[in-house]
């Protein structure tokens, strides 16, 4: 997160062939002369050194989940894991006691309308509870370490594809595809009829990092985003009254959010470092420069104006257009800043999809 026996082997060998050396010859027979040898000076063996261990590895391959056939579990698990990957975040493993604490959580939830509304909270001494907050209801299903855990209903039955979809096309929510987590336990599955709602497709999605292991980070000066370089059908409007907490709530709908991500290996501990924002932009086909609001916490600007969020994670940087983005167009991002003191520039373009 997370070899030294060769040379005493080779060591025993020479012994055993200089043991069986020399000549013997016959009675009476001359052996020839020998030319004396120089002998050659022993060399000291060297002690191997012990290779880095990079605690904050990030994880390439994971074994294939298995989830009950009958949910969308598994579909929405290599989702997320493969957005993670595109946008350089590593893989997430299942976990059997994140996934009992998602389930449990999800069943809370389909039992009680106000549960669905109420989303992460649980009551206690209420049918079903089993921890207050994701991190306690981790530990009760025997997790030892952290959890965060995100959470996606829509009236629609059988829904699977877009939970991950939705996660990814917002502004706090699509930290899941950041975390530094290195566990998961999912749950996605059509409720049964709640009251005053009927059926609901509900995701629950825990994210674990147990307590003896690091978080995965990529190389410093890495600035991870979303949508990723080179990405298609991005969508063209985030309705942001969806998402809880509202972000923006003064604006009835805006444009696709626009997220990136300073976390790396070098700021993995201690405080976050300090970011400063010298240029962001998002730019249409043809030059200029959209209207946006740049939200942000704990940064500062010499260039655009930030909109402080305490929603936001330290690491993590908003740019949100103010209206729908045009369809089927290509869009450049341009950031240049400073990173803990470094400079720190990337540009990138993404694709919008088709759909209004």
């Amino acid at each position: 997160m997370k070899h030294a026996r060769t040379g005493l082997i080779a060591l025993a060998v020479s012994a055993l062939l200089v043991g069986c050396g020399g000549g013997g010859g016959s009675a009476g027979t001359t052996n020839p002369p020998t030319t004396p040898t120089t002998p050659t000076t022993p060399t000291t063996p060297t002690t191997p050194t012990t290779p880095t261990v990079d605690v904050n590895a990030q994880v390439t391959t994971v074994p294939a989940p298995v989830y009950d056939a009958t949910t969308g579990s598994a579909a929405v698990f290599a989702a997320v894991n493969t957005l993670r990957e595109k946008i350089g975040s590593g893989q997430l493993t299942q976990s059997a006691p994140l996934d009992k604490a998602a389930q449990a959580h999800w069943n809370y939830i389909s039992a009680d309308a106000n549960a669905l509304i109420r989303s992460h909270a649980e009551t206690p001494g209420t049918t079903g509870f089993t921890g207050i907050d994701p991190t306690a209801r981790a530990v009760a299903a025997g997790y030892a370490g952290t959890a965060g855990e995100l959470i996606y209903g829509v009236n629609v039955i059988g829904a699977f594809d877009t939970c991950s979809a939705n996660w990814a096309n917002s502004v706090y929510h699509v930290g899941v595809f950041f975390s530094g987590a290195r566990d998961v336990g999912f749950i996605a599955a059509t409720t049964q009829d709640i009251v005053n709602y009927g059926k609901y497709t509900v995701c629950v999605v825990e994210m674990g990092l147990a307590s003896n292991a690091a978080e995965q980070l990529p190389a410093e000066g890495t600035v991870r985003v979303y949508p990723y370089a080179g990405q298609a059908n991005v969508p063209v409007v985030f309705l942001n009254h969806t998402e809880s907490p509202v972000p923006l709530p003064e604006f009835a709908e805006l444009g696709a959010p626009i997220l990136l991500n300073f976390k790396t290996k070098a700021s993995g501990t201690g405080a976050a470092p300090a970011v400063v924002i010298n240029t962001l932009a998002v730019s249409p086909p043809g030059g200029g420069t959209l209207a946006a609001k740049v939200l942000a916490k704990n940064m500062s600007s010499t260039g655009p104006l930030i909109t402080a969020d305490g929603n936001l994670d330290d690491y993590t940087l908003a740019l949100v257009p103010t209206a729908r983005l045009l369809p089927a167009t290509t869009y450049s991002v341009t950031f240049t800043g400073t990173v803990g003191g470094k400079a720190v520039s990337k540009t990138w373009t993404f694709a919008t999809g088709t759909g209004g």
